[in-house]
């Protein structure tokens, strides 16, 4: 009985009027909004336990920006508020000061993950982590890592 008396005549014509008299379409936001990223490789191999990969968190606010980056091969997460973020292309650049020297990154950031280059005192290379909505460190590795950030070998 409700259905019937929200009914009006003429709505669906008014409908159409309406959508036809220049409502724009919905846009796709330009930029990420605030909150957390999260682009990870990091596991755990399954012959001998050993942690592999590493971990990039991004908090994006309006009071700024800022990273975390953990790997297996770092005793601590390091945190940088040296983080530079194209709203427009996604272009992701930070740089960290680790045990083993300066890291810097250069990549893109997507829906499904993160791409780009990392430089340290081994060189420079390529690299994808794929963006995850739960770490999950201790799951097992499937397989090898190629292209991971973690140090070179």
């Amino acid at each position: 009985m409700a259905a019937s008396s929200m009914r009006r005549p003429g709505g669906i014509a008014l409908l159409a009027t309406l959508a036809l008299a220049g409502a724009a379409p919905a846009q796709a936001r330009s930029d990420w909004p605030s909150g957390t990223y999260v682009f990870a490789d990091l596991c755990t191999a399954a012959e001998n336990g050993v942690r592999m990969g590493q971990r990039i968190t991004l908090r994006r606010s309006p009071l700024g920006d800022a990273l975390v980056y953990e790997a297996a091969s770092l005793p601590d997460p390091i945190r940088t508020g040296d983080v530079a973020l194209d709203p427009v292309t996604k272009a992701l650049d930070f740089r960290l000061d680790t045990e083993g020297g300066e890291m810097r990154f250069h990549g893109t950031m997507a829906v499904d993950g993160l791409t780009g280059t990392v430089s340290d005192e081994a060189g420079t290379r390529p690299v994808h982590l794929p963006r995850i909505l739960r770490p999950h460190a201790h799951d097992i590795c499937p397989g090898e890592t190629t292209g991971s950030i973690g140090p070179a070998r």
